[in-house]
């Protein structure tokens, strides 16, 4: 494959999607928190619940994007097998964001407040944070529990949960997942990384305030060339110009007289 632009373009996905990984990654699991405050406890759980409807955005766009990067597995068994395993875990993903996404909805709220009843318990009319804590649970168990196979099972894990006393099990599952779609992105960075030509802006002669003067001229050039490719041969010269101040050598191709001109940058 030689398209300097899907090389360029993936290896800033690969980018942003592992910092965005690795930031809810860190707050999620960098520490195992324990309190004797049951109170600070109960919050801690209610902020974990939170950051993971934000964790699972970043996760389904790499879901989104294994098909583009499939083209940098091939002939990588390793890297093939890695994608279609990941692929499967984020599909759950994709639906636990689907379902935390829509909790506002009718459906939603009634099925939290069926299946926890603890969410108007006696004790939440006075006690906030117990009421907070238990409106966040039902709504990850409601999410988790409603992703069913043809059977009617639930499809990850072969039974429903009970997120208060079977945590370990599902951030089990998000902690394998979230460290499998960082090792696959690093993966994939190190495929990328050869192809991707880096420039030397410093190279640039054009001073900070006139850049943008240039560029309206290149635009012009590269417009009157368009309308009337009869004036390439008076214009393309300055355009080759334009190009070399900002540290671009335009070189001629072709037979000898041709007028188009292929663009090679400096690279480090």
């Amino acid at each position: 494959m030689k398209d300097d632009k899907k090389y360029k373009r993936d290896f800033l996905r690969t980018i942003i999607l592992l910092k965005e990984i690795k930031f809810f990654s860190d707050h999620l699991f960098k520490e195992q928190y324990r309190s004797n405050d049951a109170a600070a406890m109960l919050q801690k759980h209610i902020d974990n619940q939170i950051y993971l409807k934000y964790d699972f955005i970043p996760l389904n766009l790499l879901r989104e994007s294994l098909d583009g990067f499939s083209i940098y597995c091939k002939n990588n068994p390793e890297l093939t097998a890695q994608s279609k395993k990941l692929k499967k875990d984020l599909d759950f993903v994709n639906h636990l964001r689907n379902k935390v996404g829509a909790h506002l909805s009718d459906e939603a709220l009634d099925k939290m407040i069926q299946w926890n009843p603890d969410i108007y318990d006696d004790r939440a009319r006075t006690d906030v944070l117990f009421q907070e804590y238990q409106i966040y649970r039902a709504m990850m168990e409601v999410a988790i529990n409603s992703y069913l196979d043809t059977n009617g099972q639930q499809k990850q894990f072969g039974t429903d949960l009970d997120i208060e006393l079977e945590a370990k099990v599902f951030y089990t599952y998000l902690l394998n997942t979230v460290n499998s779609s960082i090792l696959f992105l690093e993966k994939i960075q190190n495929v990328i990384r050869p192809n991707i030509k880096y420039i030397k802006l410093s190279e640039s002669t054009v001073r900070e305030d006139e850049r943008e003067d240039y560029f309206k001229e290149a635009i012009r050039i590269a417009l009157e060339i368009g309308n009337d490719s009869s004036k390439k041969e008076k214009l393309l010269p300055r355009m080759a110009e334009i190009l070399r101040m900002f540290g671009i050598d335009p070189e001629p191709y072709g037979e000898a007289g041709h007028t188009d001109f292929r663009f090679k940058t400096k690279h480090r």
